[in-house]
């Protein structure tokens, strides 16, 4: 029988293991990936194999050679250029003359091929998917199969909210040779974004195979560490290398030390020494060749080829390439890489996760504290649920914000520009800075416009053409944490997918590095404050302001929003009420967000005293603002999306008939869109999905984005509100139903995020509920949302009912569900609105 391996891959994500070799050839317990997937080949009675190359092919050609020393006959296909999966397969056509299997030549599996062939004919299938099931699908292609195996649905890379399903494609496919005519020669073309579809779409037999057994991916450098766990601990049916006995694989001509220590499981590659003294294991691989120097100490870790590790040296859980010297006393902790032939000074420290690229050298007593490419820090997961966060000058430093600088530079070609702003903290500032010198370090030009509020950079950045935004504020829940939010050159914060991109050239540590004569420019812009309000004011009617007065309260937090919120109100007509609270020794950007009581009441004094027809608090980004009513009172944050809907509705701002909310937004929207004659149309539950769905297109109307995410936008259309009307803003609240909100976090391990949806997709089928983010149950009067959270190991569930009490039990009836699927306690964290 007939079978391909996948074998061009670079394997970027593994750097710096793959920097010089393919990944297919990365070793596993000492032999290459591939050799597992050519032995599996073989097992199952796939002898006759195409093999398609693009990267270092040589490496792959040279060891494997016509394959006849694993009983099977190789033949080669190589790619001048990415084809991309289907591609590749389509470049061996003329092998490819009756059913075949294609699997990856980077996978480790034991999966029964020959059960999957069966099934396939069974099926009389065009094309079979062999599926697998995760706890954590966020990183692989879901597919969704009826009960009869036949696929249905593909998604790729999904949100939390969208994981309704955890069979993911492995990338192992039997296929008939007729799908070759629906693959187009010499053209990049995937299995998963091109092929697959297309036979779904032409309603041909496309066939989903759940397999038992072990499967990965070895996707990322903690699952190639796993990967060896999983192998030496027995889970994955292969043979390992050696002869074993009690756990102790041993190649030919290993030898230890009478008074050395071995912990089992442990791998001894051939001619590889264990002195007097050392210990090894449990969990440890010793490459050919390589050395463990008296009383060293390695557990958990995996040594390539000819290492060496000097007299008292320790490792643990780290990755050592070919040829690396580890000096006398030196220490590689947990996650920790070494490319190859690099050395590491007597007494030196490389700490947890850190990569060092091959062919450096670490100075004697040196603490690596910081990936060894160029410079800079190393974080696993840079984006959370609103851009990059962390602590100032700690998590959110100056280098730190050099390299993310870098990496968003490394998406755009060098003639690109990109705007940077930021609030008026200090810490803010500081980090804009450091954020523009690593995007000049790429060779792309910033257009610095100082600092503003986030609606104004966003305005800014599509007014100006610019290829991106960046803008820096302080954290709106806690003083000392700063946050980077990227913006796209719409202004909608960065796709999920150029998150990623940034996260991998983050973490890879290879951006792009140009000469000195190369390096970017900066021009500093001013004037963007005043270009924004002439147009947000094009957008109000000025006139029907101008017939009287209208008196409100402010509490600025930063002289940055003074210098736009102040002009403003009084462009508008109004008379300013000013709490002088940016004149507070303590003042802050985003102080009125986490110290709201403490302002509360003044606030609300100075309304009643002023007769103010609205009180502001806005933070110093300008996104979001505590109003308070005619009375005193804080407009509930649940009122102010039917508020801001039906303001758009009444000045013509929004779409005709189209009030765009997200899926949590509350009931009432509804209800006012049937009394205005509005459809609503809900999206999820982010701001990049409320944006794209509120575009018109129009790049006039792109640059000021929805009102909902500017509040100075909101205020204007309030008191617009307010004008037309004729009523106050207290009165205008009661014109709609009341309803109380209530949200509980529920604790829930990564691994489980998945079964939760799948579960709860399952246990309210025939409900009414909607999918768009999460999973949304109506009730009678009321719902409930279930939403994995992105960031953190917790369910949020958000309930929304007439009364508190029927909010709460709604919500902690979801949650208990929840508990129960997960085998949780009873924890759970309550927000009440």
């Amino acid at each position: 029988m007939k079978a391909l391996i996948m074998a061009g891959g670079q394997g970027s994500r593994l750097r710096p293991l793959t920097c010089d070799l393919p990944k297919p050839m990365v070793p596993v317990a000492n032999r290459p990936m591939m050799e597992y997937i050519i032995e599996l080949l073989d097992r199952h009675g796939f002898r006759d194999v195409a093999v398609t190359t693009y990267y270092l092919p040589e490496f792959i050609k040279g060891y494997f050679k016509d394959g006849a020393q694993w009983g099977v006959s190789l033949r080669y296909f190589q790619e001048e250029r990415p084809l991309g999966t289907a591609g590749s397969v389509k470049n061996a056509a003329s092998f490819l003359d009756e059913t075949f299997l294609v699997i990856s030549g980077d996978c480790l599996t034991d999966f029964d091929l020959e059960a999957v062939l069966a099934y396939h004919r069974e099926k009389q299938a065009l094309a079979t998917i062999v599926l697998t099931r995760v706890p954590s699908p966020l990183e692989y292609g879901v597919v969704f199969t009826n009960p009869e195996g036949r696929v249905e649905r593909f998604l790729e890379k999904p949100s939390w909210g969208e994981v309704f399903s955890d069979t993911v494609n492995t990338g192992i496919y039997v296929l008939e040779p007729e799908v070759l005519s629906h693959i187009p020669a010499g053209t990049q073309f995937d299995f998963s974004k091109d092929l697959f579809p297309k036979l779904l779409e032409a309603e041909l037999p496309l066939y989903g195979y759940v397999a038992e057994g072990y499967w990965s991916d070895i996707g990322s450098l903690e699952q190639y560490v796993q990967a060896h766990v999983d192998l030496l601990s027995g889970k994955v049916k292969a043979a390992l290398p050696g002869s074993g006995q009690d756990g102790i694989w041993k190649e030919h001509g290993a030898w230890v030390h009478p008074d050395a220590v071995l912990e089992p499981p442990v791998v001894l590659g051939k001619n590889s020494r264990v002195e007097k003294g050392a210990a090894a294991g449990p969990g440890t691989v010793l490459g050919p060749g390589s050395v463990l120097g008296p009383n060293s100490s390695v557990r958990r870790s995996i040594l390539w080829q000819n290492v060496q590790v000097g007299t008292g040296g320790e490792i643990r859980g780290a990755v050592i390439c070919d040829q690396v010297l580890v000096k006398p006393r030196a220490r590689v902790f947990e996650g920790a890489v070494i490319g190859r032939s690099s050395t590491l000074g007597a007494s030196s420290t490389v700490l947890p996760g850190i990569k060092i690229w091959p062919y450096k050298v670490v100075e004697q007593g040196t603490n690596v504290s910081a990936d060894v490419v160029w410079a800079g820090t190393c974080s696993k997961a840079l984006f959370g649920n609103i851009g990059i966060g962390g602590l100032a000058n700690l998590e959110i430093s100056p280098e730190f914000a050099v390299r993310v600088g870098a990496s968003l530079a490394a998406l755009y070609d060098t003639s690109s520009t990109i705007l940077v702003a930021a609030d008026g903290w200090g810490a803010s500032r500081m980090v804009r800075r450091a954020l523009t010198t690593g995007i000049l370090s790429s060779g792309v030009n910033a257009v610095d416009i100082g600092s503003t509020t986030l609606p104004v950079t966003r305005f800014t950045t599509v007014l100006t053409n610019c290829a991106a935004g960046v803008y820096v504020r302080q954290g709106r829940h806690s003083p000392d944490h700063l946050e980077i939010q990227i913006l796209d050159e719409l202004g909608f914060p960065i796709s999920r997918s150029d998150e990623r991109k940034i996260e991998n050239y983050f973490s890879r540590g290879d951006f792009r590095r140009v000469q000195g004569k190369d390096a970017g420019r900066t021009q500093f812009a001013a004037g963007a404050n005043e270009v924004y309000l002439k147009a947000l004011l094009e957008k109000c009617d000025t006139s029907l302001l101008a017939q009287s007065p209208t008196t409100v309260a402010v509490g600025y937090t930063s002289s940055a929003l003074r210098k736009l919120l102040h002009p403003l109100l009084t462009r508008l007509n109004c008379q300013v009420v000013d709490l002088n609270l940016d004149k507070a020794p303590d003042a802050a950007p985003s102080t009125v967000m986490y110290q709201r009581e403490v302002y509360a009441d003044q606030m609300a004094e100075s309304v009643i005293q002023s007769k103010a027809a609205l009180g502001l608090l806005v933070d110093g980004s300008g996104e979001a603002a505590i109003i308070f009513n005619d009375k005193g009172q804080v407009l509930p944050e649940e009122r102010h999306w039917p508020l801001l809907t039906w303001a758009l509705a009444k000045t013509g701002r929004g779409q005709a008939g189209r009030w765009v909310v997200p899926v949590a937004a509350p009931q009432s929207v509804d209800h006012l869109a049937e009394k205005y004659g509005g459809n609503v149309l809900r999206t999820p539950n982010t701001a990049r999905a409320v944006f794209q769905a509120a575009g018109s297109g129009v790049k006039e109307d792109l640059a000021l984005l929805h009102p909902a995410f500017d509040a100075l936008s909101f205020v204007a259309l309030l008191l617009q509100l307010i004008k037309l009307e004729g009523r106050p803003l207290s009165q205008l609240e009661a014109a709609f139903p009341v309803s109380r909100r209530m949200e509980v976090e529920v604790p829930c391990a990564w691994e489980n995020k998945g079964k939760v949806m799948h579960s709860l997709l399952e246990r309210t089928a025939g409900q009414a509920r909607d999918l768009i983010d999460g999973i949304k149950v109506f009730h009678e009067q009321s719902w409930a949302l279930v939403l994995p959270d992105g960031e953190e190991p917790v369910v949020r569930v958000v309930a929304e009912a007439p009364t508190e009490e029927e909010a709460d039990a709604l919500a902690q009836m979801y949650a208990s569900e929840i508990m129960n699927i997960t085998g949780g306690g009873n924890s759970v964290v309550e927000q009440q609105f």
